[in-house]
């Protein structure tokens, strides 16, 4: 990853991402994204439902006040929801071998900071963001870096991104998925109200992050599961 003389990540180096992204937040993909939210967060017993729905919300969620800096049970359980399936070493690691860790670091990242606010340092390598990904990717499971992705996600919510190999493909791997969508938020104020405004046409998802619902937009398309925005110049309208 590219840095500036202030050691702030190029907008340069994720054109290609920068540009996907507003195809679906800014332009003609927006009726397609608010399609896959309103899918994805369904309710409706008479359609396909997806567990990740509750991903966020089970228990309260897990940047919860008093329980924002710890690892509980409910967190554990809220990986299955999206796909992680092996919870027993992640519990043992997370509750029994690093816990005092694990609490250390997360006391060090403001759970009500979002990435659309946040300071560039906040990620940098170093932060106790970015420490407690490598301590977390430590603890159990097959993909263990989608595992602390997702763990950290579920943490913050609103300033580290849910974040695996579907969407990576999607996004064309970028060098750094927080640099990435770090750029995009602080290159357009527009950016973060756009997402908003798609989630507040979805449905009642008022609970749910802005990463997230760009996360599920993306996770959408990746799997085939709505139907593709028109090819364009990728230039928002």
């Amino acid at each position: 990853m590219r840095v500036d003389v202030g050691g702030i990540p190029l907008a340069s180096d994720y054109t290609t991402q920068h540009e996907l992204l507003d195809r679906h937040v800014l332009g003609d993909g927006r009726t397609a994204a608010v399609e896959s939210l309103t899918r994805y967060f369904s309710e409706d017993a008479a359609r396909p439902r997806y567990t990740g729905r509750w991903f966020e919300r089970i228990a309260g969620g897990g940047d919860r006040p008093d329980i924002a800096d710890t690892v509980t049970e409910a967190d554990v359980l809220a990986l299955s929801f999206l796909g992680i399936t092996d919870l027993a070493n992640v519990a043992i690691d997370t509750t029994i071998t690093y816990p005092a860790e694990i609490t250390e670091l997360l006391e060090q990242i403001p759970p009500g900071l979002a990435m659309y606010e946040a300071p560039w340092p906040t990620y940098a390598p170093g932060s106790p963001a970015s420490r407690l990904w490598w301590l977390l990717k430590r603890c159990g499971g097959k993909d263990r870096w989608v595992t602390a992705n997702k763990l950290l996600a579920r943490k913050r919510p609103h300033l580290l991104p849910v974040y695996d190999s579907q969407v990576k493909a999607v996004l064309d791997a970028p060098r750094s998925v927080w640099a990435c969508l770090w750029t995009w938020f602080q290159g357009d104020s527009r950016r973060a109200d756009a997402v908003s405004e798609l989630r507040d046409q979805a449905c009642d998802l008022h609970d749910i992050s802005l990463l997230r619902c760009l996360d599920v937009i993306l996770w959408m398309q990746a799997t085939g599961r709505r139907t593709q925005p028109p090819t364009t110049n990728g230039a928002p309208t």
